[in-house]
């Protein structure tokens, strides 16, 4: 099924929301190709702001379920993820007072990845609504940017 097929079929916000929170689970499932071609798609520019939020809202509920299902996977790791765990704890242990700095640069840039950052927030505990506030934000800011950078160059 094509991406405008699937548009036409749901809906610019269900396919929105649909796509994106199968791209929070899913890594090879890409978000901000679906937003492009939204983007280029409308005729104006009005759904675009409910296409942002239903994005960054379909991608923060598929991160929430990584969140809280790595409260139990990754608290008693063994074999070979256990030294990769320790290694990743000990890093974000450094940044301690920069958590939240970490993970909004992490839902904006992708740097580090948000699906590693959610494993890791819900594995160490991070308190899960800052993480989703803090996550929405980042999402919201980076999809905008793609938005508008999609809209511009589609005039």
């Amino acid at each position: 099924m094509s991406l405008e097929a699937l548009g036409h079929d749901l809906g610019i916000y269900a396919g929105t929301f649909l796509v994106c929170f199968v791209s929070g689970l899913v890594p090879v499932v890409n978000a901000e190709v679906w937003l492009v071609a939204v983007t280029l798609l409308v005729d104006t520019a009005a759904p675009l702001p409910a296409v942002v939020v239903l994005a960054a809202a379909g991608q923060m509920a598929a991160k929430s379920l990584l969140y809280y299902a790595a409260l139990g996977v990754l608290d008693l790791p063994t074999g070979r993820y256990r030294e990769k765990v320790e290694k990743a704890r000990a890093s974000l242990a450094r940044w301690k007072r920069r958590p939240n700095l970490v993970l909004f640069a992490s839902a904006s840039i992708g740097l580090p990845p948000l699906y590693v950052t959610t494993l890791l927030a819900g594995g160490l505990g991070y308190r899960f609504r800052s993480f989703f506030v803090i996550g929405m934000l980042g999402r919201a800011a980076r999809f905008t940017v793609i938005v508008v950078a999609a809209w511009m160059g589609g005039s």
